[in-house]
């Protein structure tokens, strides 16, 4: 059984969460993200077509870790997109006129063996590239100048050999290197079938579960700020409000801890993860702004649509909107306005959940726009 770290003493003190701000930049995913897009709320409360500010793409699903939190962990799907559906998705998002893309997963993008092609691909149409992946091949990936942002993910943790990351590749790039950390893995109430066994094996659990030690998060703390490299500390999605929440408090305790003994943190800090217990209703307008291309070929609402359990964390047809050939079509179709094509989700678990609230207030009629 796990030694749990004492931290009796140190609560005597006051503690503090650290919040989204690191070195001057935000890195929150709240609401406030979509405040910087200014000219996409205007099309849409003046009824013009929405456009994406951005969108995900899901190039493979094979993994080479077994993550105890991750929902896309049935590792019997082994589907990848080829290259010329990779480049159709690109192409008509690129004449939409979004700003970025993010290769995702699924799995474990750079394991797709012409993620490279891709990348050059969206970089010569002048589209933002960003990528999340668990940087356990980051050698693997030649194209790393063509990218804007990198986020690590601190989930390849070997007691013996902990965040060995080839961040050599990234010397001398003018690239965002980011990373996320989600804490503590499966719990006993766990439904999500990578946990319960149906998707994965012992082996890769037990894998998996060495990272969520807290131990092994002090270490993590050490390691993100000797290498200054800003880190969001995330929660599991697939447990339930009150155990995240338990999770918050114990997150404030450690890092109590971590910084009575080496001073105030400056690169981890805890995501606000739009985290809600409840939804206003049910209206969902992701589609607006970052739908996600997976790998069976169909684009979705969003790349988190997969967090609710009563999916049993796997997309859908209720989350589709297109295949990917469709894409011009479905975007032509929408409107904006009252009329807002809005879709509607209740799922349990909503990672912009303040994002839609938003949007939901911009496109919704009130007597007397004029007062505050």
């Amino acid at each position: 059984m796990e030694q749990k770290i004492d931290t009796s003493a140190i609560m005597k003190k006051k503690q503090t969460i650290p919040e989204d701000k690191v070195q001057g930049r935000s890195y929150t995913s709240n609401a406030t993200k979509l405040l910087k897009h200014m000219d996409r709320l205007q099309i849409i409360q003046d009824g013009g077509r929405p456009k994406p500010v951005m969108f995900h793409m899901s190039p493979a699903n094979p993994c080479n870790l077994t993550c105890s939190f991750c929902c896309f962990a049935n590792r019997t799907m082994k589907e990848m997109l080829t290259l010329d559906q990779m480049k159709s998705a690109i192409d008509q998002f690129a004449d939409l006129g979004v700003l970025g893309m993010e290769f995702t997963g699924g799995g474990e993008p750079t394991l797709h063996p012409q993620l490279d092609e891709a990348i050059a691909h969206a970089h010569s149409r002048g589209i933002k590239i960003g990528i999340c992946t668990n940087g356990s091949r980051l050698k693997k990936v030649k194209n790393w100048h063509m990218l804007s942002w990198v986020r690590l993910g601190m989930y390849s943790w070997d007691e013996k050999k902990p965040y060995e990351y080839h961040l050599e590749v990234f010397e001398g790039l003018d690239i965002e290197i980011s990373a996320a950390y989600v804490w503590d893995g499966a719990t006993e109430t766990s439904t999500n079938p990578n946990i319960t066994g149906e998707w994965s094996d012992t082996k890769a659990k037990k894998l998996a579960s060495n990272s969520y030690k807290e131990e092994n998060f002090m270490k993590m703390l050490t390691w993100v700020e000797e290498k200054k490299i800003p880190c969001r500390i995330a929660f599991n999605a697939i447990k339930s409000i009150e155990e995240v929440q338990k999770d918050i408090i114990r997150i404030g305790e450690l890092i109590a801890v971590h910084e009575e003994k080496n001073g105030k943190l400056k690169y981890a800090f805890l995501s606000d993860f739009n985290f809600k217990g409840e939804r206003r209703n049910d209206n969902c307008y992701m589609h607006m702004v970052k739908p996600c291309v997976f790998t069976d070929g169909n684009v979705y609402v969003c790349p988190s649509a997969e967090l609710a359990p009563e999916n049993n964390y796997q997309v859908n047809d209720e989350f589709k909107i297109c295949d990917i050939e469709g894409i011009t079509a479905f975007y032509d179709s929408q409107v904006g306005g009252a009329g807002v094509s809005r879709r509607h989700h209740n799922c349990s678990f909503c990672k912009y959940a303040y994002q839609n609230e938003l949007i939901d207030d911009v496109v919704t009629e009130t007597r007397h726009n004029e007062f505050a």
